[in-house]
Protein backbone atom coordinates (compact mmCIF):
# COMPACT_ATOMS: atom_id res chain seq x y z
CA UNK A 1 0.00 0.00 0.00
CA UNK A 2 1.34 3.50 -0.63
CA UNK A 3 0.45 5.18 2.63
CA UNK A 4 -1.96 3.81 5.15
CA UNK A 5 -5.11 5.31 5.75
CA UNK A 6 -4.20 6.31 9.26
CA UNK A 7 -1.22 8.57 8.07
CA UNK A 8 -3.32 9.87 5.41
CA UNK A 9 -5.66 11.03 7.79
CA UNK A 10 -3.57 12.82 9.51
CA UNK A 11 -2.70 15.58 6.69
CA UNK A 12 -4.41 18.53 7.79
CA UNK A 13 -5.08 20.17 4.21
CA UNK A 14 -8.77 18.24 2.45
CA UNK A 15 -6.91 18.91 -1.15
CA UNK A 16 -3.76 16.90 -0.04
CA UNK A 17 -5.68 14.58 1.37
CA UNK A 18 -7.54 13.35 -1.58
CA UNK A 19 -4.73 13.78 -4.23
CA UNK A 20 -2.87 11.55 -1.90
CA UNK A 21 -5.85 9.25 -2.00
CA UNK A 22 -6.67 9.23 -5.72
CA UNK A 23 -4.52 11.32 -7.70
CA UNK A 24 -1.95 9.58 -9.52
CA UNK A 25 -3.42 8.86 -13.11
CA UNK A 26 -4.17 5.23 -12.93
CA UNK A 27 -6.29 5.56 -9.65
CA UNK A 28 -8.51 8.50 -11.40
CA UNK A 29 -9.04 5.95 -14.22
CA UNK A 30 -9.74 2.82 -12.03
CA UNK A 31 -13.03 4.81 -10.75
CA UNK A 32 -13.58 6.38 -14.00
CA UNK A 33 -14.14 2.78 -15.10
CA UNK A 34 -15.54 1.81 -12.51
CA UNK A 35 -18.29 4.34 -12.44
CA UNK A 36 -18.89 4.44 -16.11
CA UNK A 37 -20.72 0.75 -16.27
CA UNK A 38 -22.33 1.09 -12.87
CA UNK A 39 -22.19 -2.12 -12.06
CA UNK A 40 -19.52 -4.29 -10.87
CA UNK A 41 -16.35 -5.15 -13.54
CA UNK A 42 -14.19 -7.90 -13.65
CA UNK A 43 -10.40 -7.72 -13.31
CA UNK A 44 -9.40 -9.00 -16.73
CA UNK A 45 -12.22 -6.27 -18.31
CA UNK A 46 -10.52 -3.66 -16.42
CA UNK A 47 -7.19 -4.69 -17.65
CA UNK A 48 -8.24 -4.35 -21.12
CA UNK A 49 -9.79 -0.79 -20.60
CA UNK A 50 -6.99 0.59 -18.85
CA UNK A 51 -3.85 -0.18 -21.73
CA UNK A 52 -0.95 0.13 -21.43
CA UNK A 53 -1.32 -0.53 -17.71
CA UNK A 54 0.54 -4.23 -16.30
CA UNK A 55 -1.52 -6.13 -14.23
CA UNK A 56 0.81 -5.63 -11.67
CA UNK A 57 0.37 -1.99 -11.45
CA UNK A 58 -3.96 -2.29 -11.69
CA UNK A 59 -3.31 -4.54 -8.50
CA UNK A 60 -1.11 -2.90 -6.46
CA UNK A 61 -4.04 0.47 -7.05
CA UNK A 62 -7.07 -1.92 -6.37
CA UNK A 63 -5.29 -2.69 -3.30
CA UNK A 64 -4.60 0.30 -2.39
CA UNK A 65 -8.34 1.71 -3.62
CA UNK A 66 -9.50 -1.41 -1.42
CA UNK A 67 -7.57 -0.20 1.75
CA UNK A 68 -8.95 3.62 1.77
CA UNK A 69 -12.78 1.71 1.36
CA UNK A 70 -13.50 3.30 -2.16
CA UNK A 71 -13.57 0.54 -3.93
CA UNK A 72 -15.00 -3.00 -2.92
CA UNK A 73 -13.68 -6.52 -3.80
CA UNK A 74 -15.87 -9.77 -4.33
CA UNK A 75 -14.74 -13.24 -5.56
CA UNK A 76 -17.44 -14.65 -7.85
CA UNK A 77 -17.65 -18.57 -7.30
CA UNK A 78 -18.16 -19.30 -11.06
CA UNK A 79 -16.29 -21.49 -13.44
CA UNK A 80 -13.86 -20.05 -14.27
CA UNK A 81 -13.56 -18.08 -10.97
CA UNK A 82 -13.63 -14.08 -11.37
CA UNK A 83 -13.23 -11.40 -8.94
CA UNK A 84 -15.00 -8.49 -9.27
CA UNK A 85 -14.38 -4.60 -8.56
CA UNK A 86 -17.41 -1.67 -7.69
CA UNK A 87 -17.51 0.95 -6.12
CA UNK A 88 -18.40 2.00 -2.56
CA UNK A 89 -20.15 4.49 -1.59
CA UNK A 90 -17.63 6.70 -0.81
CA UNK A 91 -16.35 5.68 -4.31
CA UNK A 92 -19.76 6.44 -5.71
CA UNK A 93 -19.07 10.03 -4.50
CA UNK A 94 -15.95 10.85 -6.39
CA UNK A 95 -17.85 10.48 -9.64
CA UNK A 96 -18.97 14.15 -8.75
CA UNK A 97 -15.84 15.04 -9.34
CA UNK A 98 -14.66 12.81 -12.09
CA UNK A 99 -17.39 14.29 -13.89
CA UNK A 100 -16.32 18.11 -12.97
CA UNK A 101 -12.55 17.53 -14.00
CA UNK A 102 -14.07 15.83 -17.62
CA UNK A 103 -16.12 19.13 -18.06
CA UNK A 104 -13.47 20.98 -16.99
CA UNK A 105 -11.18 19.54 -19.72
CA UNK A 106 -13.82 19.68 -22.87
CA UNK A 107 -14.35 23.57 -22.03
CA UNK A 108 -10.62 24.15 -21.71
CA UNK A 109 -8.75 21.85 -23.66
Amino acid sequence: MSESLADIKKIPCPVERTVTLIGSKWCLLILWNLYQPERPVRYNQLLRSLKPMSSKTLSAKLKDLESYRIVVKKIIESSPPGVEYSLTEQGRELSKLLIAMGEWSEKWY
